[in-house]
């Protein structure tokens, strides 16, 4: 683990808290040695099985999981992470209607909008706990509620300011976890999908944050640049907490009698 990874993941631990681990993804390409003590589909499962749960199985059992394409048992998400190039029968939205779109007009409008690798010639995508990564990461996906990713949008905005403009359509998310941030250079926040819902069990509450390795510097300023400031922290310091509690008129007597309240002349 890089030192840079392991100050990410000091400041993600110290100012964000999440319920899971942040997830490191690397591309490796063909002739390249996969690291140790990791899990292959395949070989160590018996079969293939989705990339969101692999990602799933990262973040919250702590395991490395490689995806070969024989490995990547969703087979649109060989098609946007560039395990396959996207065939022609599906360019008409096919895959979208009925599913999620009224006509074969608005499904190939999805379709061409989704997130995909530049080019068909991924290898092997590794996934692992950002705090055992034996690899230096091309993305780092967070997932935590919608308190901690607004952490994070303030992070990746502190030292360029503007806004995180991201892209929605409620089916796909792996573009925009992996691809987005990979091939934009660019963070990115992340509705998950209903696919990672029914198969990674992806919790209702959850949203996702990815970077690019070249935004971890400037997220882990912005995460303890922001937290000094007070006003944005995790946990929120709701206002009202320390605030003076009014209590309704039937406590004024025993406020009174408590020495709490003066007694009305």
């Amino acid at each position: 683990m890089s030192e840079i990874c392991k100050r990410l993941d000091a400041a993600l631990s110290q100012y964000l808290r999440t319920l899971s681990y942040p997830v490191a993804v690397k591309f490796f390409q063909e002739g390249e040695e996969l690291p140790q003590r990791i899990k292959i589909p395949v070989k160590h499962f018996g079969y293939p099985i989705a990339f969101c749960q692999g990602v799933n199985i990262a973040r919250k059992y702590g395991w490395a999981v490689a995806f070969h394409q024989e490995d990547q048992a969703c087979p649109i998400a060989q098609v946007i992470l560039g395990q396959k190039e996207e065939p022609e029968f599906i360019q008409d939205g096919s895959l979208v209607y009925p599913l999620y779109v009224k006509d074969m007009e608005a499904a190939k409008k999805t379709q061409a909008s989704t997130p995909k690798m530049p080019r068909a010639d991924t290898y092997c995508i590794v996934v692992a706990p950002l705090n055992i990564a034996a690899f230096e990461p091309d993305v780092i996906i967070v997932y935590g509620n919608s308190a901690q990713i607004t952490r994070l949008v303030q992070a990746g905005l502190y030292a360029e300011g503007g806004y995180i403009e991201s892209r929605f359509a409620g089916r796909g998310a792996c573009g925009g976890e992996v691809v987005v941030p990979y091939v934009e250079n660019r963070c990115n926040v992340i509705i998950p999908g209903g696919g990672e819902r029914v198969f990674a069990l992806t919790e209702d509450s959850e949203l996702a944050f990815a970077m690019p390795a070249s935004k971890i510097e400037a997220v882990i300023e912005g995460l303890t640049a922001t937290h000094k400031g007070g006003v944005a922290r995790i946990p929120t310091p709701v206002a009202g907490v320390n605030m003076k509690p009014a209590f309704p008129k039937y406590y004024w007597e025993l406020e009174t009698y408590c020495g709490l309240r003066k007694e009305e002349v």
